[in-house]
């Protein structure tokens, strides 16, 4: 079991180097889409902003049973 203590500092993002994203065309062509509607055309804002929604909802669920309820969630 690993022990993760959640505070400040932990929630900080970090890039971690090495990493690629490999999607179908056609996803990238939604996500494409989506940074021209929400961001611009910053592809990196769009991804980063559903990686950080999704990612987090995921986390969220898959430690509630471990932690009990999140803040947040109701």
């Amino acid at each position: 079991m690993t022990i993760v203590t959640i505070s400040p500092e932990t929630c900080e993002i970090e890039v971690r180097e090495g990493f690629s994203l490999a999607l179908p065309k056609f996803l990238w062509t939604i996500l494409e889409a989506r940074a021209k509607a929400l961001h611009k055309g910053d592809l990196h804002t769009a991804v980063m902003e559903l990686a950080s929604k999704e990612l987090m909802g995921w986390f969220s669920e898959a430690i509630k049973d471990v932690v009990g309820p999140v803040s947040g969630d109701n």
